[in-house]
């Protein structure tokens, strides 16, 4: 018996296949490939590239009148316009730590705080507001200032400025700002994640860099001027 005939007689000793059994182990395999395919669909929705928060200082470490600026960011334009306020600051010899929200555990070393969100859907980040909410009252006794990043800010007429600031209320409600900030960010589409990108395509969101730095290291000295 050859090769193929051998073959040919192991398939026909198993036994049939019948439709309960055809049924249900497709079944099995469709529920698989099901669970895989949405597995695979939901860590792609999900998805976040990385995005660089940086922690900074400037001026002497043994200073203990320092200035925070702490930040939350989403795709990292937040990030970098704090670390342009604090250089800002320490051209005018103020010693200034730039720290991502999460990472700031005391306040105790400094006199001043400034603190900077992305807006997503018309809200400062939750992180940036639950450190808010958790440090009112050691803020309330400092100098505190705050900006927002929003694309709205793109064009800068009264209307806008109307509309971001409205976003600032339950700051307000909390802490009465010093200084308040408002500024545009960038659209980037490799900077964000799956759902955000189909919203860049679907709105049609002008995609570029629309920080405006003059604007925004003039907003920061003036800080220091006070």
């Amino acid at each position: 018996m050859d090769q193929e005939e051998s073959k040919m007689t192991t398939v026909s000793s198993e036994r049939p296949v019948g439709r309960r059994r055809f049924l249900k182990t497709g079944c099995m395999v469709t529920a698989a490939v099901g669970v895989t395919v949405c597995g695979a669909g939901a860590l792609a929705a999900t998805y976040q590239p990385k995005i660089d928060q940086p922690s900074l200082s400037f001026g002497e470490k043994t200073v203990n009148d320092r200035i925070l600026i702490t930040y939350a960011t989403k795709a990292g334009s937040t990030a970098d316009i704090a670390a342009r306020i604090g250089e800002t600051l320490s051209k005018q010899n103020l010693a200034v730590d730039v720290l991502p929200v999460a990472k700031v555990t005391d306040l105790s070393a400094y006199s001043a705080v400034i603190s900077g969100s992305a807006i997503r859907m018309g809200k400062l980040l939750p992180e940036m507001m639950t450190f808010i909410q958790k440090n009112q009252a050691a803020l309330q006794q400092k100098s505190f200032s705050i900006f927002v990043v929003c694309m709205t800010m793109k064009d800068d007429t009264e209307e806008t400025r109307k509309t971001v600031g409205a976003y600032l209320d339950p700051v307000r409600a909390l802490v009465q700002p010093a200084h308040e900030g408002l500024f545009a960010g960038v659209i980037d589409p490799s900077k964000v994640g799956l759902i955000d990108r189909l919203a860049i395509q679907v709105i049609k969101a002008p995609i570029g860099d629309y920080r405006k730095w003059d604007e925004i290291s003039a907003w920061a000295g003036g800080i220091s001027a006070n």
